[in-house]
């Protein structure tokens, strides 16, 4: 289990270098405990990741995923080590460069905390003039802007759903998702249930961040988020535990000392057990034989169960995680449930205002004319293509960028994913339309785009068609499109 790692979480195993540095009386009194917190938040990041790998399940389909793959586990095995959180780092923004623009919404806010601990780690190195960082500082440095990131996050999730499709029952995400988590023994799905059903989900998710700026309901922020992203990674329709674990590791920026000491207490026991357990069970008695085969058979049939009974097992390490997670939350709770550290949003220097505003500039994008994809408008039936828009309240006008006004609609065409744009009676904007013919290359796409049909032909098409010639490839790394309904009201999509 991810959280029973060895005792490189414990309080009572700190490397050598950080005791040194506790004994020195410059030091923050709760420099012990944000070391701790570190830890524990590196087991939840390398954890995070390999979420983010199983559902999409590319451990080792390229080499970078495996070395990413493997980066998380070291991590996990050893989150004191400054190296090792790094190495993970290089190679999360590496696969995002490699995969972009085609990135999840997670990985892209993911990569902008990434980019925050870089940022604070560089910042320190050139404040010390060192390159021997304490743990401590490093935390406290980067955890305000992440939690600023995460409002953001948050602002952006709510204010993409304030759309008149999202609001229809007939069509919201809401209803959608709901009904994909197959609870109707418990709740019948009627129209009403459902209307209301897409007012909660939009008061929950401006309830979460509201209560996390303050300080005396943070606890109570981090335990209504913790039980909604818990319950929503259980979907049907997707395998949501890859954004729920990179929420949950965030939280822990969030959350008191009280939590990350109960955590790495957790382990130290869990580890003391799991030690005085294997003593017992290597010396050599007839039941301790018998206890060996029984584990041994028991883990055949489970491992028998989970492959041909499930179709995403990973769902299982989901939930043994998650429960894990929010009861020793709620054991933390105990101490201190309407206080918490006094954990500020207050930056260390002005640069570090750099990845929050690149935060706020992905999250407006749809709005300003710009990409449409991994904007953090997932499962929110936002339309503003076409010089249409379905928001409620942001009129199409703010658009100040071109990309999504020129769009296309396809007819016909010896290209898949053409042909799928086609049959679902989509939109797209000219830009992605273009990349993907001038690099898929089909024999031929029929098109319609500003009223008039045209045909292109690969065989007989000029070699100065636009559509042989891709975007800059800037361009297309920073910018991805998603295909829109012709029709209204907007059907729920990624």
């Amino acid at each position: 289990m991810p959280l029973s790692v060895p005792a490189a979480l414990s309080n009572s195993n700190l490397d050598k270098e950080n005791y040194a540095r506790l004994s020195t009386a410059s030091l923050p009194t709760n420099n012990f405990n944000d070391i701790t917190r570190y830890k524990v938040f590196c087991v939840a990041w390398a954890v995070a990741t390999l979420f983010h790998m199983a559902q999409s399940r590319v451990y080792t389909k390229e080499l970078h995923y495996a070395l990413l793959t493997a980066a998380a586990i070291l991590l996990i095995l050893r989150p004191a080590s400054m190296l090792r959180l790094t190495s993970l780092i290089t190679l999360q923004l590496y696969e995002v460069l490699f995969r972009a623009p085609y990135i999840s919404n997670h990985w892209i806010f993911a990569t902008f905390v990434n980019l925050t601990i870089l940022q604070a780690l560089i910042y320190l190195i050139i404040k010390k003039r060192s390159l021997q960082i304490d743990k401590g500082d490093l935390i406290r440095t980067f955890a305000p802007v992440v939690r600023i990131e995460v409002i953001i996050l948050y602002f952006f999730v709510v204010l993409h759903k304030l759309n008149w499709s999202f609001l229809a029952s007939d069509a919201s995400c809401a209803a959608v998702l709901y009904k994909a988590q197959h609870l109707d023994a418990l709740i019948p799905t009627t129209d009403t249930f459902l209307k209301y059903n897409i007012y909660f989900t939009i008061i929950i998710e401006t309830l979460i961040p509201v209560l996390l700026i303050f300080r005396k309901t943070r606890n109570m922020g981090v335990l209504i988020g913790l039980g909604f992203h818990c319950v929503i990674a259980f979907n049907s329709l997707n395998g949501f535990y890859d954004f729920s674990g990179m929420i949950f590791a965030v939280y822990v920026l969030f959350t008191s000392h009280s939590f990350t000491n109960t955590v790495a207490n957790f382990n130290d026991k869990w580890t003391e057990r799991r030690i005085e357990f294997r003593k017992k069970l290597g010396q050599f008695s007839v039941k301790n034989f018998v206890v060996l085969l029984a584990i041994f058979f028991f883990s055949l049939v489970a491992l028998a169960y989970l492959t041909t009974q499930f179709k995403d097992y990973f769902r299982i390490v989901w939930a043994l995680y998650s429960t894990v997670f929010i009861v020793l939350f709620l054991v933390a709770l105990k101490k201190e449930f309407w206080q918490n550290t006094n954990l500020s949003f207050a930056l260390p220097a002005a640069l570090f205002l750099l990845v929050p505003a690149l935060v706020f500039f992905n999250g407006i994008s749809p709005y300003l004319g710009l990409k449409t994809e991994s904007s953090f408008a997932m499962f929110s039936n936002l339309r503003t293509e076409g010089g249409i828009t379905n928001h409620v309240f942001i009129p199409v006008s703010t658009q100040i960028f071109d990309f999504q006004k020129d769009m296309v609609e396809v007819v016909s065409s010896t290209d898949k994913q053409l042909k799928e744009v086609a049959s679902k009676h989509q939109l797209l904007p000219f830009f992605q339309f273009k990349n993907h013919v001038a690099k898929a290359k089909p024999e031929q796409v029929v098109y319609i785009r500003n009223g008039q049909q045209y045909t292109f032909n690969q065989a007989t098409a000029s070699p100065d068609d636009e559509l042989r010639h891709q975007s800059p490839l800037i361009l297309q790394k920073l910018m991805g499109f998603r295909a829109i309904s012709k029709y209204e009201p907007q059907p729920c999509e990624h």
